[in-house]
């Protein structure tokens, strides 16, 4: 009798999760957008927890034009998911909302338990796409491999992923540990799941079958890359300033860090670009995604924010450098960078439930390799 109340008040959690899950997602078609702004007025100091620094500015911004006061607490992907998991576990309902990234993990703790909802403000109803709204996404980042220009003055060196697997690159390929970015854990399940195109694109440039002692394609360049003694490094950053250095006879290759980085090439002096014809993918995009609190103490306020932030003028604190993208169409690319559907097309956007099906899988094998 206690296994069957306890399977009953399962189902009955799971379903009022579901449901709220729902009702949060479509209910902006119902709702009165002149009550959530005057209901958003009478409440409080909004909270929201970031990944990303420039939600502050975005803040200010929206503090400036409606007299609602936001705090942002800066968090990295997995502090944000574990704290506001932990926080509303404990019936500690202070955050309103959160800007993350690392979706399959997130969407695990947080959204699957009904802690989190999705809300989909007017502006994201009316223009994104419906592959933008459901997690509303607030923008999509790029990860890209680049190559050092004052090396390779002729243009790009790199014709397949595979050639970083090669005597050639062996030491001199730099990626961010796979064990502790959740984004690249994902991206490389999408390589599993596309292990096909994977074997095309060694036999195309080899000229000949690829032999695995992996399960699929995906998980044997995992092997050889490491094989070939990767550089296993702890930030984007730190790529970015060792690929781009001027005077290196033999200066690294990067594999996996953020376009982003590319805004610092002329303050920095880097001598730095990225592979546009690298196959079979450019890189991978991975999502920014905002989340509502199910238990929000200003629920109005944050829905006004999120609304904000789907906006030409909410996006703005991301669009004057290039590697975010909006899916918002109506926003012009950075100058120099290209728009959102152009990245889509040449790069690889995991699917989030293979990502959260198979991203223990590239763990594994990547741990098993990195540890040698």
């Amino acid at each position: 009798m206690v296994m069957r109340s306890t399977q009953i008040k399962t189902s009955l959690a799971t379903w009022l999760a579901v449901s709220i899950c729902t009702l949060f997602s479509t209910h902006s078609v119902a709702e009165d957008w002149s009550k959530v702004e005057a209901a958003a007025k009478k409440e409080g100091k909004l909270l929201v927890y970031s990944t990303t620094s420039r939600t502050a500015k975005a803040a200010e911004a929206f503090s400036k034009s409606t007299g609602i006061a936001v705090e942002v607490v800066r968090l990295k992907e997995q502090e944000l998911i574990t704290r506001s998991y932990q926080e509303a576990q404990s019936g500690v309902h202070k955050v309103d909302m959160v800007v993350g990234e690392d979706w399959p993990a997130a969407r695990e703790l947080l959204n699957n338990t009904g802690y989190f909802v999705n809300y989909v403000p007017p502006t994201a109803k009316k223009l994104f796409a419906k592959q933008h709204q459901n997690p509303l996404v607030l923008g999509y980042i790029n990860r890209v491999f680049g190559y050092n220009t004052e090396k390779h003055p002729n243009g790009d060196p790199l014709k397949s992923v595979w050639d970083l697997t090669t005597d050639e690159y062996k030491g001199r390929v730099m990626i961010r540990d796979v064990a502790i970015t959740g984004e690249h854990q994902n991206a490389l399940t999408e390589w599993v799941r596309r292990s096909s195109d994977l074997e095309a694109a060694y036999k195309k440039r080899f000229g000949k079958s690829l032999e695995m002692t992996e399960a699929n394609a995906g998980l044997e360049f995992i092997k050889r890359l490491l094989q070939n003694d990767a550089i296993i490094m702890t930030s984007d950053t730190k790529i970015a300033a060792a690929v781009g250095a001027k005077g290196q006879e033999k200066p690294p290759y990067g594999m996996f860090y953020v376009y982003s980085k590319h805004r610092d090439i002329k303050k920095k002096d880097l001598a730095l670009s990225d592979s546009r014809q690298i196959d079979p993918t450019l890189g991978y995009m991975y999502p920014i995604v905002l989340q509502l609190s199910a238990n929000a103490p200003n629920p109005n306020a944050a829905k006004m924010f999120m609304e904000y932030l789907g906006t030409i003028e909410g996006f703005a604190p991301w669009a004057k450098s290039p590697g975010v993208y909006t899916p918002n169409p109506n926003q012009v690319p950075f100058d120099g960078d290209m728009p959102l559907a152009w990245w889509e097309e040449r790069m690889w956007l995991y699917d989030l439930d293979y990502a959260a099906a198979n991203r223990g899988k590239v763990l594994d094998v990547w741990l098993k390799y990195a540890q040698r």
